[in-house]
């Protein structure tokens, strides 16, 4: 069955002139297939069914539903002929007409307009349709002449584009086994197709022909993915794209995200990847720079093994681009101090001691580390 959607905000109209219903098309079948090019072969046969929902609380009032379906010879044609199609729609006193010259089938209420509210969902069904001979992509539009509370009336159309394929084309069964890994498995993909058409697998940054495959083994998987596995066939002026996916859920995933924000704490059951030890500060070497390649985080881990608890503080502290910011840690045990630095910054890093008499303390050591968290 193809599905094709069209939704209205929930709460208020996210725009003055966009639909106050929600629509879901579907097909039978699916995907529609187009007539044969002989004019004395039997045309194929389609239908469609337009689900109408009101997602808001607040009813629309609604004066009319029109439903345009291009007829004719050409690909972006869906029909051959109008007259022959059957409609009808579910909700009780309403009709339907057809308007010939705008190629519309046209449903209205028997009084000037009727609320549908939430509770109110119904469907459009258009069968019977004698499918155009000319493979291509069809736009069928629906339209609704509606209003809330004492607005005026205004006309709020939207676009379906519907594809028809050639009558032995075929793509199914995209299958995605196992459907849940470890963390680095591999999967298997399979699928059925026809030959009449060019195929290619998306996932991630992903775009690879597969035109010439019906399966396909995928190693190192690491975090949750959606395979797109996008067959093309037609005119090239006027395709037709048919779209079917499959999903592999990763146990333990890595991640790679943008922003993250924690209210709560942080377990890490493992130790932290990727750290890069920049420079040893144990030698007399108090001073360090570093010019970030990535966003990341500068974590300065100092510990004094001798002289812990005797009121000794070292004192880092942190110039990034000029901007200077410090930090007084005690320094008994291991003490940590860190600065988070975008791609580009620079930083300067240097320590002083307090309570030491301007030396430095017996047994400090000082290590300077960076910690990338991503490329941006």
């Amino acid at each position: 069955m193809s599905v094709v959607i069209q939704t209205q905000s929930v709460d208020t109209d996210a725009a003055d002139d966009d639909p106050l219903l929600s629509y879901t098309v579907t097909t039978t079948p699916s995907p529609l297939k187009a007539s044969p090019e002989n004019p004395q072969a039997p045309e194929e046969i389609g239908e469609i069914v337009i689900s109408v929902a009101r997602q808001s609380g607040t009813p629309a009032d609604v004066e009319w539903i029109k439903v345009k379906v291009p007829a004719g010879a050409m690909a972006p044609d869906l029909a051959t002929d109008l007259a022959k199609i059957s409609p009808r729609i579910s909700l009780t006193g309403w009709t339907v007409r057809l308007d010939a010259a705008a190629k519309e089938f046209v449903f209205a209420p028997a009084a000037s307009h009727a609320p549908i509210g939430p509770d109110n969902g119904f469907t459009i069904q258009l069968s019977d349709i004698p499918m155009s001979r000319k493979v291509g992509t069809a736009p069928v539009t629906v339209t609704e002449r509606s209003r809330t509370g004492t607005k005026a009336f205004k006309t709020r159309p939207t676009v379906f584009n519907l594809g028809k394929f050639p009558a032995d084309f075929y793509l199914r069964n995209f299958l995605c086994e196992p459907s849940i890994i470890p963390n680095g498995g591999d999967v298997h993909l399979g699928w059925e197709r026809s030959a009449n058409a060019t195929y290619e697998l998306l996932y991630g940054d992903v775009n690879r022909d597969v035109t010439n495959r019906t399966s396909l083994k995928l190693e190192g998987i690491r975090s949750d993915t959606t395979f797109y596995l996008r067959a093309t066939t037609g005119d090239p002026t006027n395709p037709v794209v048919r779209i079917l996916s499959a999903q592999v859920t990763v146990l333990k995933p890595d991640l790679d995200i943008g922003n993250l924000t924690v209210n709560g704490s942080i377990t890490l059951n493992g130790p932290v990847e990727g750290p890069t030890l920049i420079q040893d500060l144990s030698n007399g070497t108090w001073r360090a720079h570093y010019k970030a390649e990535s966003y990341g985080m500068l974590v300065l881990n100092s510990f004094n093994s001798n002289e812990g608890g005797s009121g000794i503080d070292f004192i880092p502290t942190f110039k990034v681009n000029g901007v200077e910011g410090r930090a007084t840690v005690p320094s008994f045990g291991m003490e940590t101090s860190s600065i988070l630095l975008r791609k580009g910054d620079e930083a300067d890093v240097s320590i002083s001691f307090r309570g030491t008499g301007g030396r430095v303390p017996a047994g400090y050591i000082g290590k300077l580390y960076w910690i990338p968290l991503g490329i941006g």
